[in-house]
């Protein structure tokens, strides 16, 4: 249920404080009710003491024991804990937050008559926080108002982002007015690594978070050692086992992707030598070619549509670390053999980016700091899936998420698994990595997801 913002609610935590305390200090002197009324009879009688004044000062300290003991609840137990009264704290701070937020821009307007200055619009905004999953939600007035304009570009979104530490999801537009989804805790999205289930088409990343592989075809998976971004590539890696059994994976630094050539199912698809690699894109882009082919043939009799509609499987290139494919690469002189391979393979790799996608042939590239000089402008201008873990420099950032409006800040100092994520056209989501459990074994759980799949077929 939405809750109503008012222009007091700014005050609201002072205002439950000092009721709070008037409350405690009203019920401790109804308690000592009994000892107040034989000191007054004592009083009437004449007989005073410096010891009448014990109930005044117990119901005093009793007041500010309250006091410090609702603050003490306020700041360290309620941030930590999700029972009844700290939720409910939680919200009363959000109210707080968001009524303040509307005064500091001054979205509201005054008037003053006779030496008073009388609140005459502040605008309708409700908001709903769901604690089970970390989402806030905001409605907000898009209703030909003075501020509907601030409001309709994301302007109060922006400073609710920076206020809160949160992270603008979604924002929908409805009949004078607009909802912005927030998540204000997103390590509730994550997901555990061996409960994911792709569907076709669809793999999941975290929740309410899927990358639908062809409507945002091709995908960039960039981060520094030890951020997460190797086991974000196993994660999506397994659920294409699940789904494919073409999928071709690169690994020129010889790493963990590259044992995977020791799974017997992937013989012959794991490359990591200069010469295999090379060879591996070139075969990949000759099936590509020759499924245009096929494709071509097809379309010849009238019927239209793209490789699902004529029951052709998707093929994946998983090509991690190509910074360092690159790299060595590039050093190799123009009267090296190996030389002409590599340039024909880089051609290859810029027309499958461009051409793959009506062909069901994408790409998912991992690399550490990607530039323009690492990612040529081909490649990089079809990436529609770009996920960054860990926090990204502002060349990276840049890079990555050329279009970002919004502040990136660090998810946390103790996980690992974390950044940041955009699909299409969306926002730029913070994301943790789906969870891996602890004594992880790579080989046997992409071995369960290709056996998942050859008993979909049987």
């Amino acid at each position: 249920m939405f809750k109503k913002i008012k222009y007091r609610d700014q005050y609201l935590s002072k205002i439950l404080f000092k009721r709070t305390l008037l409350f405690v200090l009203i019920l401790a002197t109804f308690c000592f009710g009994f000892w107040y009324w034989n000191i007054f009879q004592a009083m009437m009688q004449g007989k005073y003491s410096w010891w009448y004044l014990s109930p005044i000062i117990l119901s005093i300290l009793l007041t500010a024991l309250s006091g410090w003991a609702v603050f003490w609840f306020y700041k360290h137990y309620a941030p930590k804990h999700t029972d009844f009264f700290s939720r409910y704290l939680k919200r009363i701070e959000l109210r707080q937050m968001i009524s303040l937020l509307v005064v500091s821009k001054g979205f509201f307007d005054t008037e003053t008559a006779e030496n008073n200055t009388y609140l005459t619009y502040y605008p309708k905004l409700k908001i709903k926080v769901k604690h089970t999953t970390g989402q806030l939600l905001i409605e907000e007035p898009i209703d030909g108002e003075k501020y509907m304009a601030q409001f309709a570009n994301g302007d109060f979104d922006q400073s609710v982002e920076t206020a809160l530490l949160a992270d603008r999801q979604t924002t929908e537009f409805l009949k004078n007015k607009m909802i912005s989804t927030f998540a204000f805790e997103p390590i509730k999205f994550r997901r555990q690594l061996l409960a994911l289930q792709p569907q076709k088409g669809r793999l999941q990343l975290a929740k309410g978070i899927d990358w639908k592989y062809d409507t945002f075809y091709n995908a960039l998976i960039s981060g520094n050692v030890g951020t997460g971004k190797s086991y974000t590539i196993f994660a999506i890696l397994g659920q294409l086992l699940q789904l494919t059994k073409y999928v071709d994976i690169i690994d020129p630094k010889r790493s963990d992707l590259a044992s995977l050539k020791y799974i017997d199912a992937l013989k012959g698809r794991v490359h990591s030598t200069p010469t295999e690699i090379n060879q591996a894109i070139i075969k990949y882009y000759q099936n590509m070619m020759a499924r245009a082919e096929k494709m071509e043939k097809i379309k010849a009799t009238g019927k239209i549509g793209t490789y699902k509609d004529y029951h052709f499987d998707p093929c994946f290139l998983v090509f991690d670390e190509f910074g360092a494919y690159r790299e060595m690469n590039d050093r190799l002189t123009f009267s090296d053999p190996a030389y002409e391979a590599y340039q024909i393979a880089m051609s290859n790799l810029n027309e499958i980016a461009m051409l793959g996608r009506e062909l069901g042939f994408y790409l998912i590239i991992g690399m550490q700091r990607p530039s323009a000089d690492s990612l040529p402008m081909a490649i990089r201008g079809q990436l529609n899936l770009r996920i960054n873990m860990g926090m990204p420099t502002p060349e990276i950032e840049k890079m990555v998420f050329p279009d970002n409006d919004k502040q990136l800040r660090p998810l946390s100092s103790q996980l690992k698994g974390w950044g940041f994520i955009k699909v299409g056209d969306s926002q730029v989501r913070a994301f943790f990595a789906p969870e891996v459990p602890k004594d992880f074994n790579l080989h046997q759980w992409l071995g369960e997801q290709i056996e998942i799949r050859k008993q979909r077929v049987s």
